[in-house]
Order: structure tokens, then sequence, then C-alpha cells
């Protein structure tokens, strides 16, 4: 076994915790405080999972990294995790109801936000090089956006958040894996 495949096997157990996570989240639509169906939650619950398969996804293009180290596998552990804990804020554990998105809005945005400052880090590492020119405005952005949401907590906003992280995910896959 090399250390890519032991360290892929981890990745992918936690990778699948938590598309375990939101899947099982998507079956018990949450509800706003107005009682109907919170789309944001649901569009960012979606986002997160697309964004997901295709992390998880790319990881392959870790396969001719030769030299692991502990603090490459720690930085990579903990990416991977951020994930997990992303599904969790949005699908709690053990719970029978989703809460709505504004209740765990600030925890989300926080977690997202750290992870849109590792994912350049990572690809760093896992490339040799910076991410290509337009990528990392994108991680600038969602960051920067991640960060309004904390502070403006408006539902409108992350309505058109949810909806905008969707939108931009869905476009990179078929801009940037497809056809770069």
């Amino acid at each position: 076994m090399t250390q890519f495949e032991f360290i892929f096997v981890l990745i992918s157990i936690i990778a699948g915790l938590a598309l375990t996570q939101l899947l099982s989240g998507m079956t018990r639509p949450p509800k706003n405080s107005d009682g109907r169906i919170d789309i944001t939650h649901v569009v960012f619950s979606l986002g997160v999972t697309v964004l997901l398969i295709t992390v998880w996804w790319s990881t392959f293009r870790w396969q001719s990294y030769e030299t692991w180290t502990v603090v490459e596998f720690l930085l990579l552990f903990f990416y991977i995790s951020l994930f997990y804990v992303k599904a969790v804020i949005l699908s709690p554990l053990r719970s029978v109801e989703l809460p709505a998105f504004e209740q765990v809005r600030g925890k989300f945005y926080a977690v997202f936000a750290l992870y849109c400052v590792v994912e350049p880090v990572v690809i760093q590492l896992r490339d040799g090089e910076l991410a290509p020119w337009f990528y990392s405005p994108m991680m600038v952005h969602f960051f920067a956006l991640s960060s309004l949401g904390i502070y403006l907590r408006n539902a409108t906003f992350d309505r058109l958040y949810s909806l905008w992280f969707c939108f931009v995910n869905i476009a990179w896959i078929f801009l940037a894996r497809f056809t770069g």
C-alpha cells in the first residue's frame, strides 16, 4: 500500500461521513421561522455536497505526490474535516428537525471562511505552485461574503449568497474541472 492509498482511505472515510450527513439532512427539509422550507439551508447543503464530491474526486491529483510529511498529512486531514464540520452544522447529529439556517449562520460562515483560507494552501502544497490566477479571487470573494454574512445576519443576503455559491460551484465544475 502506498502512502497515497493509506491517506486516501482516511480522506474517503471522512468525506463519506460528511456526504452521509449532508444527504441524511436533505431527507428532512428544514423549516425557517415562518414554517416554510428553508431554501437557504437546502441550497447551502446542495452546494457543500457538490463541492465535497468535486474535492473528493480531485484528491486523485495527490496520487503523484511522493514525499508525505506529518504536517502535510495533518493539513489534508484538517482540510477534509472542514467538510464534515460544515455537514454537521447544517445537519446536526441525532436531531429530529434541522435548525433553520439563521440558527447556524455564524458557525457555518465561520467554518466556510476558514475553508477559504485553507483551500489555497492545500492547492499550493499539492501542485507546488499557486492556484490559477482566476481561482484566488473566487476564494477571496467567498471569504469576504462569509465574513459579511456573519456581520449582516440578513436572511435575504443568506439566500442570495447560497444561490451564488451553488451557481459558482457548478460553473467551476464545468469550466475548470471538465475543460481544464
